[in-house]
């Protein structure tokens, strides 16, 4: 089932204020924690469920309603309905079930047919009326949550970028692409050889990975000045929560910011790469 926040239902439907006002006093939500295995892909999931209509909660103690998670991974091309009395749901997931982008949606269903149905939270257009609701309808639906299930968030930022060769691209200059799973640094065949190396020092030398920071600094801030402009664009994107991530963890704000300060978070980001490189340059002397 897609999300639609325009979706017309043919019965009062508790959503989020933002894709109606079928009740507009009452509020149905999913908080939802992940926990993967240090160092693999096997996955601790808990779900809650809050709900304050005390109709739609009267509706779940006589069992005429259900809690349903929907879990869909499309990478594995895993997907499980999970359904529950209690408003608290634990899974987990073994290794190899879940892997990229895996969308959860939380739902209030009807596990009985319900007739007549009312609830005293409605809006006011629906004041005395009442619905026969049939079993494995809506009842109330919350906003699809994404999670990225793999090791990239902890990799360095430097794993959100991908290099590639354009043989008519001029020696020394670089371009941005930001429409793929990874951010592509654009660059001539020449600049391309060149960077190879680099990288194979980086990879041989520890204190040679801040070389490669700093070129990744430009490429960091360009990325997150254009991202804060165009969000939407770019949040389907699987760079877009792995840089989310990194921001997170080392304390700048989400992707989005209007007020961030991002010349200095782009080099928080990286561990302050400048501050080494001076001194890399006396040990060479």
């Amino acid at each position: 089932m897609k999300f639609d926040s325009g979706k017309v239902w043919p019965h009062p439907v508790l959503r989020p204020f933002s894709c109606g006002d079928d009740y507009p006093h009452s509020e149905f939500e999913v908080e939802i924690e992940v926990d993967r295995v240090e160092g693999g892909l096997a996955v601790n999931m808990q779900a809650v469920f809050e709900l304050s209509d005390k109709c739609l909660l009267m509706l779940v103690k006589k069992g005429l309603a259900k809690y349903v998670l929907l879990i869909r991974s499309s990478k594995t091309h895993y997907r499980e309905i999970i359904e529950s009395s209690e408003p608290k749901i634990q899974i987990e997931y073994s290794a190899g079930d879940l892997s990229g982008k895996v969308e959860l949606s939380a739902f209030l269903i009807a596990s009985d047919n319900v007739s007549p149905f009312q609830s005293k939270s409605w809006h006011e257009d629906f004041d005395g009326l009442t619905f026969d609701i049939k079993v494995g309808s809506v009842l109330a639906e919350d906003i699809p949550k994404e999670y990225w299930i793999d090791t990239v968030e902890e990799s360095p930022v430097g794993s959100i970028f991908e290099h590639r060769m354009i043989d008519y691209y001029l020696d020394g200059g670089w371009q941005l692409d930001l429409e793929g799973d990874r951010v592509g640094i654009l660059m001539s065949l020449n600049d391309s050889e060149r960077y190879k190396m680099a990288r194979k020092i980086a990879n041989s030398q520890a204190e040679a990975q801040y070389l490669l920071n700093g070129l990744y600094l430009p490429a960091l801030l360009s990325v997150l000045l254009e991202t804060d402009k165009n969000t939407e664009m770019y949040q389907d994107y699987r760079w877009f929560s792995s840089l989310n991530n990194r921001l997170e963890t080392v304390g700048c704000a989400h992707l989005g910011s209007e007020t961030a300060d991002r010349l200095l978070d782009a080099q928080k980001t990286l561990d302050y790469p400048f501050t080494k490189m001076p001194l890399m340059a006396q040990i060479e002397e």
